[in-house]
């Protein structure tokens, strides 16, 4: 019997990006295979042989995966894990891994990015200077909102969510969150205090961070029902993913005037249409889904699906990201 084999796009491979990963499989013993797919149907062809298998832009539904049976494990490029049929891959015994110490902090940070870039209209006064440098005139559009005293309400208090908390303590402001998988005593030593319904930390806050992945239970979790709670002044960012939004009734609550701004850095259709209101409102700042960019988290990204993906295929669970934690394995795994 040769060494457990872990595939991967080469389309994505291109560029180097799995040579990381690949290290880390080669010290656990496991091979690393590079193999062009871009449908279902050729993907079950060249995982055929595989024990385990790295996302692609594949979706890896019940159908699919039922047509794999040696496959022991699907691991993400990141947190997120809306491409895998979850409860199919539980019944099955596919473990299913992700990255939840990777990027976290640059995700946090983009968040705020966006945020303070709102508060303080970086983007109009830049292209305020910019149209016209030597001018004396002051804009009319100058910085009204301050942020000390405000209260900055969190959704979702993982990694993300928790490191946001801490930075944004140093803001001099009140911190909320909802989440209902994290106990108040946990929240109260990260300096949050929790709030028990989405509608509540709405209301209160000045400003709206969104981390929940994706998933049946977060789809649209977030609509026009919460923006319209909103006070008039209030701010939203989502740095997570674009369908836990709908987007629909963001729009309609930005034309209303039910919030100040938005700033997202997903969107629920990506790239977004030529004709989405969106990219013409001018309160709204868009980023193309690149907030855990940055080349540490690059490359520590793969070195952990490496890792994580070599501990499974060799017999012990992953370290971190073990999703599906109901799941008996096709293979023992031990710690």
């Amino acid at each position: 019997m040769g060494r457990p084999k872990a595939l991967a796009s080469a389309l994505r491979g291109m560029d180097g990006f799995f040579d990381p990963a690949r290290l880390e499989l080669d010290k656990a013993g496991v091979e690393l295979v590079l193999r062009e797919f871009r449908t279902p149907e050729e993907f079950v062809v060249a995982a055929a042989d595989v024990d385990g298998v790295f996302e692609s832009a594949v979706q890896y539904r019940r159908e699919v995966l039922a047509q794999l049976p040696n496959l022991k494990a699907l691991c993400a490029l990141g947190i997120g894990v809306d491409r895998f049929d979850i409860e199919a891959a539980t019944e099955m015994g596919i473990v299913c891994i992700n990255l939840p110490r990777v990027f976290h902090r640059e995700v946090a940070h983009h968040a705020l990015a966006l945020w303070l870039a709102l508060v303080r209209k970086i983007v109009p006064l830049n292209e305020f200077m910019k149209a016209d440098p030597g001018t004396t005139r002051r804009p009319d559009f100058a910085p009204e909102e301050h942020i000390y005293g405000q209260t900055f309400g969190i959704v979702s208090l993982g990694n993300i969510g928790r490191v946001v908390a801490g930075l944004v303590r140093g803001f001099e402001m009140e911190v909320i969150a909802f989440d209902p998988f994290v106990s108040a005593d946990a929240a109260r030593e990260l300096g949050v205090t929790l709030v028990p319904t989405l509608n509540e930390l709405f209301e209160r806050s000045d400003f709206v961070t969104v981390h929940t992945p994706l998933s049946k239970a977060t789809f649209h979790l977030i609509g026009y029902e919460q923006f319209a709670r909103m006070k008039p002044s209030a701010l939203f960012i989502n740095t997570g993913r674009g369908p836990v939004v709908d987007e629909a009734g963001l729009i309609r609550a930005l034309r209303e005037g039910r919030l100040a701004g938005a700033g997202l850095d997903v969107q629920e259709k990506e790239p977004p249409d030529a004709d989405n209101p969106l990219l013409t409102m001018p309160n709204v700042l868009l980023t193309p889904h690149v907030a855990s960019a940055s080349n540490r988290a690059r490359y520590e990204r793969a070195r952990w699906m490496g890792i994580e993906m070599g501990r499974v295929l060799t017999g012990r669970w992953p370290i971190h990201g073990l999703v599906n934690r109901g799941v008996t394995p096709r293979a023992p795994l031990t710690d």
